[in-house]
């Protein structure tokens, strides 16, 4: 008897331990909503920024044109860099790039092995910064052009 009435308070304990768990309903779809056709108006051309002169990095450094290229730079000191590249293949396609867009490029390989491409050279540094603004201006793919100085 005394095992009954212990089996029996074991069984109302584990009973009464297991608690029984509410499951949430399912939710009902929604319908999605179909909006109106938005009809959008092309934005204005907005004028182009001027670039202050301030935001124009630049670097000296030694450099000399790299294999198969011929440059005319002269004495010029102050380069335009398009774009910088440590394969040459890369620099290549900038080039040809550039040149469809009416610049005349050159590439410059300086002393650690990095090929640059020039888009203009000049003897003024003013010039070469009034250049780099202008070009920021015209195109937004190339707002990243940077001042190179020849070093001597």
């Amino acid at each position: 008897m005394k095992n009954l009435n212990l089996l029996l308070i074991l069984f109302l304990v584990v009973l009464a331990g297991c608690k029984t768990q509410k499951i949430a309903p399912k939710p009902i779809p929604v319908a999605p909503q179909v909006a109106a056709p938005v009809v959008a108006t092309p934005p204005a051309a907005a004028p182009a920024k001027p670039v202050k002169q301030g935001n124009i990095s630049s670097k000296e450094e030694r450099f000399s044109t790299a294999t198969g290229e011929t440059a005319d730079y002269g004495s010029n000191k102050y380069f335009v860099i398009m774009g910088s590249f440590s394969v040459l293949e890369n620099a290549k396609r900038l080039k040809e790039t550039l040149a469809t867009e009416n610049f005349h490029p050159v590439i410059l390989k300086n002393e650690t092995g990095m090929f640059r491409v020039c888009g203009n050279s000049y003897a003024e540094e003013a010039a070469a910064r009034a250049r780099i603004a202008e070009v920021r201006a015209q195109f937004s793919k190339y707002s990243d052009i940077w001042l190179l100085i020849r070093k001597q």
